[in-house]
């Protein structure tokens, strides 16, 4: 396998790579709850599972599930929701080994997101 990253675009129209991979690591592009004309989910718990749904499908491009999830970064504009979002995160893997995580508090996201996530799979 080589070490030489391979860099992925996203399918639409985007000033940076969706993935980048090295060897059996891939890294996605962080990712927040919008839609696909760029509508942001109204509420914590829809943006959540609109960003999961977001990092699904892109895992989905390279033939990949939520279990191949090996490292998580989390960002969040409200820190009193961390436990929170641990809780639906949890939920979308039901009794698969959950990834590693770090939380990061951020004063602002893209979109006025209230949480984002970075992901690095294991292919």
């Amino acid at each position: 396998m080589s070490s030489e990253p391979a860099f992925y675009a996203y399918p639409f129209d985007a000033p940076f790579s969706e993935a980048v991979r090295i060897g059996d690591t891939l890294y996605l592009s962080g990712h927040i709850g919008d839609d696909d004309d760029g509508n942001l989910a109204q509420g914590f718990d829809a943006e959540v599972a609109q960003m999961m749904a977001n990092v699904t499908a892109s895992l989905a491009r390279f033939d990949l599930e939520l279990d191949a999830l090996i490292s998580i970064r989390v960002m969040l504009t409200d820190m009193s929701q961390l436990d929170r979002f641990h809780t639906l995160f949890a939920a979308c893997f039901g009794d698969k080994p959950l990834p590693v995580c770090s939380a990061f508090g951020v004063s602002q996201l893209a979109l006025d997101a209230t949480v984002e996530i970075e992901c690095v799979a294991n292919l």
